[in-house]
């Protein structure tokens, strides 16, 4: 497999499953990474899973940080190599590196100075929860800045269609999480805190493997280049503006989730640790479709992005069908698995705690008929940012996960903790639904072919 790949020629089925089995590998091992995690806490204490949920909340708002940096970059390798202009995709990747590690130390910093300040919006009332949370929070704001940085070093390998060394290299922290998790969790008796400090090993370790690689690999756009010089004033704002929807949409579906985790605390009594936890655990079984789809997104964001600067289009459009119809499938076989296999997941997981697993199964029962119309939002938000068009997908987003927060507290008062689960999967129900008709409608599929078939006349 080639460090760069020319995705706008060949069999189109082919180089999309050859940039996308690598990227669905990546996604698999941050999936394994965060269970891993709940797997050991598990068997701490059901009380450590609910802490790690609770902080782990604001290294998912560090997304919107991390998007801010690496959605431009990507986009704008992915065209300056479908165009055959490597000196500007790496000028782009610089100054991606350049931005994301501002922005990443900044973040780190509010994180580590303020952590009641952040988690005071919960109103968590169990000491044990709340402490671990706050002991949670403190030490995964040092790591920070290697969990922003390493998808933006991920990003300007993967714009030029190399999807495998990113997940070679992802892999690696997940093998030394695997390691460090049950010695630092269980062994040293660390708890939550063990949990953080393995996380936080995990990520310096894999940024160290990404800048050895570009000090290595002569054909890496970040081949030995020098990051410590003034900063394209031009392109960083073009990476902001392309990334600020997505890192929008990104934060204000963070803040939907706190404030329904806020109504989820008011709602538990005495449950908060179980149902907690019991969503925590959920959330991260569920990844098996927006992990795997997310980074299908990307793969699809890279080869329309190739084929949209070589204006290829009809190769575009052929690969977001094949997109949409191979990953539906697999969003119904998800289905499929989590509402057949609730119960037994959850035991898994929380062996010690019959109520929790009692409330993650109706949880993942209710999630998992949503979960095609997730990856449908997914792939079609994937096909958009090739074309640079970040907004579609944002506006999506940040309005019916709006919407979870009337239809929470609305369904609560007939349903109770269920009625919170209904409102967040009918959201992602409607959202995908959505999300495709605007792509349909507003991107122009036959004139942009005619436009490649007569080029003169168009």
């Amino acid at each position: 497999m080639k460090n760069r790949y020319d995705l706008t020629q060949g069999n189109i089925l082919r180089q999309l499953l050859l940039v996308s089995l690598p990227v669905m590998g990546t996604s698999l091992v941050q999936m394994a990474y965060n269970l891993t995690d709940l797997f050991w806490l598990g068997r701490y204490s059901t009380e450590a899973v609910s802490s790690a949920g609770f902080g782990g909340y604001f290294t998912w708002l560090g997304v919107a940080v991390i998007l801010l940096a690496r959605i431009g970059t990507e986009v704008r390798i992915a065209q300056k190599t479908g165009s055959a202009d490597r000196a500007s995709a790496q000028e782009y990747a610089v100054t991606g590196v350049q931005l994301i590690v501002i922005l990443g130390f900044l973040y780190g910093v509010l994180l580590y100075f303020f952590p009641h300040f952040w988690l005071s919006f919960f109103n968590i009332e169990e000491a044990l929860v709340y402490q671990g949370a706050v002991d949670y929070l403190t030490i995964i704001a040092f790591g920070i800045i290697f969990y922003s940085l390493n998808p933006v070093l991920a990003s300007t390998i993967i714009g030029t269609g190399n999807t495998l060394t990113p997940f070679l290299i992802s892999a690696s922290g997940l093998v030394i999480n695997m390691i460090l998790d049950p010695l630092f969790i269980l062994t040293f008796n660390w708890g939550v805190k063990g949990a953080a400090i393995a996380t936080v090993l995990a990520q310096f370790f894999v940024t160290l493997f990404f800048f050895l690689y570009f000090f290595t690999s002569s054909s890496a756009l970040l081949y030995r280049v020098r990051y410590f010089k003034k900063m394209d004033g031009e392109k960083a704002k073009d990476i902001l503006r392309l990334g600020l929807p997505s890192a929008i949409q990104s934060a204000f579906f963070t803040f939907i989730a706190m404030a329904v985790s806020r109504i989820i605390v008011r709602e538990s009594g005495q449950l908060l640790a179980q149902v907690t936890a019991a969503q925590k655990i959920g959330s991260q079984l569920e990844s098996l479709s927006w992990l795997i789809s997310g980074g299908i997104a990307t793969a699809l964001g890279a080869f329309v992005g190739q084929n949209v600067g070589a204006k290829k289009y009809q190769r575009v459009f052929q690969g977001v069908r094949y997109g949409l119809l191979s990953m539906s499938v697999y969003g119904v076989l998800v289905t499929i698995f989590l509402f057949f296999g609730a119960h037994s997941l959850y035991h898994i997981f929380l062996p010690n705690d019959p109520a929790a697993v009692d409330i993650g199964t109706d949880y993942l029962k209710i999630l998992s008929l949503s979960q095609t119309f997730m990856i449908i939002e997914a792939i079609i938000g994937g096909a958009f940012n090739g074309f640079g068009r970040t907004v579609p997908q944002s506006i999506t987003s940040i309005v019916f996960n709006a919407a979870r927060i009337p239809m929470a507290l609305l369904l609560v008062q007939w349903l109770g903790i269920n009625g919170i689960w209904w409102a967040i999967s009918l959201s992602s129900i409607f959202k995908g639904i959505v999300l495709w008709l605007w792509f349909k409608i507003s991107v122009p599929e036959k004139e942009l072919i005619a436009s490649e078939l007569n080029p003169t006349i168009y």
